[in-house]
Parts: C-alpha cells; structure tokens; sequence
C-alpha cells in the first residue's frame, strides 16, 4: 500500500490592503419571494386529492393520478417562475447610521423605550425605509415600491426586512458549502 502524496500547501502571504479595499463591497443577499402565493392552496387540494387516490388500492388503469402529476407538476413550475429573488444590499456604515437616527425608538408615556423598540428603532417605520434603502433588484419607482408593500404578506415582507437588518448589524464569514465540502477528495472518509 502507498502513501498518498501530500500536496505542498504554498505560504500564505498577507493579502495586500491596498488592493483588497479597492475591491471591497458590501454585502448582498437574495431573497426569493413567490408572487403568486394564491397558487398553493390549489397545490394543496390537489396533493391530497392525489394522497387519498395513493392511499386507495386500484383496479383501474387510469384513476387520475397522472393527471393530478401532471397539475402539481404545472403548479410547482407557475410558482417558481412567478418567484422573484429580491437582491438587497448592505448600507455603508454611515448610511444605516443615518438611518438609525432618523428613526429614534418611540418613548413611552414616563420616558423610557418602547418595548416594542428594544431594537434601538422606531420598528413601525424603520424597516420600510431599511428595506426601500437596501433593495438593488428590481429597481422600483416610489409607486411600484408602495404596490410591492401592497402585494406581499406581513411574512413575505418579514423577509425582506429581516435580511435587510441582517445584512446590516450581522457579521460577514465566508460561507461554507456542504454541497462542495462533499465533493472534495480529503472530506470523503477514507
């Protein structure tokens, strides 16, 4: 039996600043939202339409399973091609700053913070402006923006905000692949 050969692992040199903050820029995340949410209680009666047919024994050759394949099939791909993934950016520090303070926690009625406010902002106002700062793609106008609020649940808009904070006050690691991780040779047990 041989010995694997090692690699030689090349030193590290210290990256040079200049060049890294140059190239620095902030942090992005997508968020998919389903625009046609309306579509998944179809899904819904369809899948247990399809359930209580599985579960029944059979004799016939078609008792409608395929086609009720075929409807959950269409309604998957309706919603993922009526899904859009939002691209929100991180503010430069200065900006969110700014945006901090133009939205100062609400006070109570003897002087202390809001509960509701714990955060360190006015949560009521904050985040609609968080995420109309933070959104890159699609670009809307005021107007689109206002029907974008309109269309979406409190949940979906929760997501959009809530990415919108975290790219903000969270720390940025370079992320890790289990998918990748599983494709390189040393990870595979031996």
């Amino acid at each position: 039996m041989t010995a694997r050969p090692r690699m030689a692992v090349a030193a590290a040199q210290a990256p040079d600043f200049a060049t890294l903050l140059a190239g620095a820029k902030l942090p992005e995340r997508s968020v998919p939202i389903c625009m046609r949410a309306d579509l998944v209680a179809d899904h819904e009666a369809a899948d247990r339409e399809l359930e209580a047919l599985l579960d029944k024994p059979t004799g016939k050759f078609n008792d409608g399973r395929g086609e009720l394949k075929e409807r959950l099939l269409q309604l998957e791909a309706e919603m993922t091609a009526a899904t859009y993934a939002f691209r929100l950016r991180g503010l430069a520090g200065a900006g969110f700053r700014k945006l901090v303070a133009e939205h100062p926690p609400r006070q109570t009625d003897d002087g202390g913070v809001d509960p509701r406010d714990a955060i360190g902002v006015d949560i009521s106002t904050m985040f609609d402006a968080l995420v109309r700062a933070c959104l890159v793609d699609p670009e809307l106008t005021d107007e689109q923006f206002e029907q974008l609020q309109a269309a979406l649940t409190d949940k979906q808009w929760d997501q959009l905000a809530t990415a919108a904070w975290n790219l903000n006050t969270r720390a940025v690691d370079v992320p890790f692949s289990r998918a990748a991780s599983r494709l390189t040779p040393d990870s595979v047990p031996g």
